[in-house]
């Protein structure tokens, strides 16, 4: 493939936050499409179910922008997914590769520490895979958060914020969860018949010993699986298998840049090393200022710079 064309007015691809909604913008080449017209290599077919419903979301032009740049900018409109944000991809990817390896089995309970938007598209997804969600959040979060995940059927347990060094954070104690709900699970089958997985292990972390499970989960509890979004290698495939591929198809390959804001680096990482490959493409993130991504890259350009 030859390099594209570099001009001023050329492609740029965005992510902004627009009502809790993450939506990438696209900025494409102005010159003509190719007059051949592209016919879809696959059928037609309806949709079954919430998972059928997320992914391919429409590009819409940002006219304002487009006009005062002289290049298209497009918005990857995420906020059409059924859980509102780009994160219901992420949390289909977590759980199908859950129910694969056989870390999460049907009527278990996915767990997660999360006061966004994670949690609200695992709260979403979980029911369609035949699983429950715990979600564990910060008590300081907005009220209205453990509202919206109760009205999506999972359970909500609020702590008190410490440090992510202190044990009790609130992502350390939905790990911890986990492997109660797995405590629970062998419990019940009988001194680890029909049992697949290690009760007392997940994510490589292990349950203390004088850690006892609690009654937050049901005795028919099948385990319990830690969605762990900002380890989990789903995250990121979620966007190179996924997100990127739909950016290129929609733009016909014809793009410059893509730009996105950024938490815990699964969108930017996936769609543009995709992206990449086939092309000269420069990605950008938005990230505050001196905050972790800001610094890890900051430090990779020094080294860069030094070498």
């Amino acid at each position: 493939m030859e390099p594209p064309v570099r001009n001023n007015a050329g492609p740029i691809v965005a992510g902004l936050s627009i009502a809790a909604a993450v939506s990438y913008f696209i900025c494409k080449h102005t010159e003509k499409k190719s007059s051949r017209s592209r016919e879809s290599t696959s059928p037609k077919t309806h949709k079954n179910g919430i998972v059928a419903a997320i992914g391919n979301t429409p590009l819409i032009r940002i006219k304002s922008l487009s006009d005062a740049t002289g290049c298209e900018i497009l918005g990857k409109a995420e906020f059409l997914n059924p859980g509102g944000s780009v994160k219901d991809r992420v949390a289909v990817k977590i759980i199908e590769e859950a129910l694969e390896s056989g870390s999460l089995s049907e009527g278990g309970v996915v767990t997660e520490g999360s006061a966004g938007s994670t949690a609200i598209s695992l709260a979403t997804v979980a029911p369609a895979y035949g699983c429950t969600c715990h979600v564990v959040i910060p008590d300081d979060a907005a009220i209205e958060k453990s509202q919206i995940l109760e009205a999506l059927g999972a359970t909500v347990e609020r702590v008190r914020p410490v440090s992510i060094t202190h044990k009790d954070h609130f992502v350390n104690i939905a790990r911890r969860r986990a492997l109660e709900a797995n405590e629970i699970a062998f419990t019940r089958s009988k001194a680890g018949q029909n049992c697949t997985k290690d009760a007392k292990q997940i994510n490589g972390h292990h349950l203390a010993t004088e850690e006892k499970p609690t009654s937050i989960f049901s005795r028919d509890c099948k385990g319990g699986f830690f969605a762990d979004q900002f380890e989990n290698l789903a995250n990121f495939k979620a966007h190179y298998e996924g997100t990127g591929p739909e950016i290129w198809e929609q733009t016909g390959g014809k793009l410059d840049a893509f730009i996105a804001a950024s938490g815990t680096g699964g969108t930017i990482a996936g769609v543009s090393c995709f992206l990449k490959v086939p092309s000269l493409l420069q990605a950008l993130i938005m990230s505050p200022k001196y905050e972790g991504l800001d610094k890890f890259l900051s430090d990779v350009n020094r080294k860069r710079m030094q070498a």
